[in-house]
Parts: C-alpha cells; structure tokens; sequence
C-alpha cells in the first residue's frame, strides 16, 4: 500500500509530490499518469520558457463563481512561496517585468528536474494509467484507486488530473469524469484564454498585424479592461490581453454579445490629438493618397483594413477627404467595436474556466470536505488564472499545500 496515490504527473501533481519528499523523506508515493510522459503542459508553457509565477498576485488576477475562495487564497499565499520552492529544487529564477523564469527559461529543465527529484526519492510513476474509480474504505482510511483492471490502495489521494485544455498536450475530461463519479459538485466547464472569433469580414484585410491597443469588454455586469498587444488574424482576435478577455464571454447571454468588444487601436493619444494630426497628415502630404496618413501610426495593411471598413478608397486624394470621414476615422480607431461568435475552442485554449465547485474543497489545505485524506488540486478546480504565471501558480501552490496537510495524517 501507497502512503500516497497523485492523479496526474502535471504541474501540480509534480509539485505535491516534491513537497511531500522535502517533508517525508521516505514517504511511499505512486504517480498515475494517463499520458505516456510527464509535464507535457508544463514543459510548453511560456512558449517553452516556463513563466513561474508573476510578482503583481492580487484576487482580479483570478476568475471563479466563489470569490471568497480567491480572495482567501490571495490573502494566505505569495509569489514568493512558488519561488522558493523552486530554489529548493535547485532551479534559479529570475524576474523581468514582474514575470518569473527559471534561469535557463527552459520550461522542459523545470519538469525533468521535479521529475529527477521523484526518480531519486523512490516515487514511482506509471505511465497510460487513467484513473477510472476511487472507493473510500475502511471507514476513509483507505482508498482504492481503479485503473484499467489494475487496481492500487493508499491512505491518500490527490487529484491532479488537469482540465481539456490543450487536448495536444494531453488535456482530457477523463478528472472531470472521476470527480463526477464521486458525487463531487462541479461548475460547467469552458475553454478559455483563447482567440476572440469576431464578425467582421474585412479582418483578413490586416492578417497578420500586431499592433498594442486598449481592449475593453462590456458583459452587462462589468466592463473590464486590458491592455497589450493585438495579433489580427483572418478571423479571429489574439495576444494577452484579447485571451485574457475571453474569460469573460461564457458567463454573458447571447443577447449582448452585440459590439460589447471595443478596441482603442491608438490608446497613446485622445480623440481631438488623433484628429489633429490625421488633419496634418493630409495637409502636408501633397499628391499622395488618404493611407499614406495613416501609415506614420499603423502599418500599411491595418490601414487599408481601417478605411475599407469604413468605405473610404484608400486611394482617395489627402485634399478629398472630408472632415465626416476624418471624424469617422478617429472614432473607429479609438472605439472599434466587435460582436464575438461563439466559438470556444478547446485546442487553443490555454486554460479551462469552470471546474470542481470551491465549495466541495476546504481553503488553505485542498481536501474534499465529503471524503477525508482526498485532495482535489490545480487546473481541476473552479478558479482560472489570467496569462501571465497565474495558472501555474496556483497549480503549484495547491499542490504544495496539499501535499503539507497530507503528510500530517500519515
């Protein structure tokens, strides 16, 4: 018999069972892992560099329907404990910008050394293992993990099965359906940090600008605000800040999806600034047309996406265009309004929002209040983090915890 059985050899799964090894030496830990390696999410996070965590850790970082769980969770924990742990580990980290990276900004070192630590220490990992089923018995001093028709027994159990996000990556609903097996409650589950799908049929006209704007969502409750740098694709918005507003478009009705996605592609000046210089622009320019500007801010292809949209030829004379269509002009580039199509694509999506209902879980140590010595941990639970380390952290930082309480009751 197992002291310990983690579902899932992921982020936090990893981290548990390092933290448990750090606590108890010779603690007995079995690793079921349905895919045929290990970390395959960690090891591609970062675009391969790993951000760790993120020095700015406030509760708007993070989305779930029980505030009170982020808030808590906010308040009892820090960066700096993902920090630590990790030197703990014998990986170094630097910060830029408030993000954290592992010194070598390999995020494939990050999981081959946790997994190096569990090799060393005796932990044992099986590999194309899905958990089917897990009994309590012996009054929940006990458990029975089914896989296939292997079955194995441990005094602990901790959950770390991950989301269906990035199902190339090994994503699965297979945790959700365990949970759910077990009468555990959960919240319905989107995928997100995704691509915005937009109706505009001349978006393809700037495929493939990057340009930084002011992104703003109405849902009818709120209006949010990010800011960053926009990738326009043929159909669809990216970049940071257009992911990190995808979070919001599940729990909005259909009915006001209409234009509630508005973009100030020129957030560094006013409306009266913008005008001003258009106007300038036209005036000095002689025997050139309308795009030409335009093109001393956007590039060329943004531009002519701009004017076509509003029905202005981009080939119109600088002494042609009207002063409607210059107050057109400045609007549009500091108000663009979206309609986003309902699309919400699980293999782009970096993150799942929704999950294991908070309310099933205790704060601070991840047990299940229904089932004693059983932890549910990381992407698993309703609590979705923004890009920029968010997610990470709490999967190592729920992981950790866990792993803490755990160890007490062995």
């Amino acid at each position: 018999m197992y002291d310990i059985i983690i579902i899932g050899a992921g982020a936090a799964g990893l981290a548990a069972a390092v933290e448990a090894i750090f606590i108890k030496p010779d603690i007995r830990i079995l690793i079921l892992e349905k895919n045929s390696k290990s970390g395959r999410k960690l090891s591609a996070s970062g675009n391969g560099k790993c951000n760790l965590t993120n020095s700015y850790f406030a509760s708007d970082c993070y989305l779930s329907n029980n505030t009170l769980f982020v808030e808590n969770f906010i308040d009892n924990n820090s960066p700096s404990e993902v920090v630590s742990f990790f030197e703990k580990c014998g990986i170094m980290v630097y910060e830029k910008g408030g993000y954290y990276y592992p010194l070598s900004d390999m995020a494939k070192q990050v999981t081959s050394k946790l997994l190096k630590i569990c090799s060393i220490n005796g932990v044992t990992i099986e590999y194309d293992k899905c958990a089917t089923d897990i009994k309590a018995v012996d009054g929940g001093n006990k458990y029975i993990v089914k896989s296939d028709d292997t079955q194995y027994e441990s005094r602990i159990v901790i959950i770390a099965a991950g989301s269906s996000s990035y199902p190339g990556l090994g994503g699965s609903d297979s945790g959700y359906d365990l949970i759910k097996r077990m009468n555990i409650d959960m919240t319905p589950v989107y995928p997100v940090l995704i691509p915005i799908y937009v109706d505009d049929d001349k978006l393809s006209i700037a495929q493939g600008v990057r340009i930084s704007a002011d992104i703003t969502i109405d849902t009818g409750e709120d209006v949010i605000c990010e800011r960053g740098q926009i990738q326009i694709n043929k159909d669809n918005l990216s970049g940071i800040a257009i992911m990190n507003i995808s979070c919001y478009l599940p729990a909005m009705k259909r009915g006001i999806y209409k234009d509630c996605i508005s973009v100030d592609y020129c957030p560094y000046m006013s409306w009266d600034e913008l005008k001003e210089y258009i106007i300038k622009q036209c005036d000095n320019i002689i025997n050139d047309n309308v795009i030409s500007a335009l093109e001393g801010v956007f590039p060329n292809k943004f531009a002519r996406y701009l004017l076509t949209k509003l029905n202005i030829n981009p080939n119109t004379d600088t002494k042609k265009i009207t002063e409607k269509q210059i107050n057109r002009l400045t609007s549009n580039i500091k108000r663009m309004r979206y309609t986003p199509i309902e699309k919400f694509d699980n293999d782009k999506s970096q993150a799942s929002l929704g999950g294991v209902d908070l309310n099933e879980i205790a704060m601070n140590t991840y047990e299940s209040k229904k089932y004693k010595g059983l932890y549910i941990v990381g992407e698993m639970l309703d609590i979705t983090g923004k890009c920029g380390g968010y997610n990470l952290t709490f999967a190592f930082i729920s992981g950790i915890n866990a792993a803490c309480d755990s160890v007490k009751h062995l």
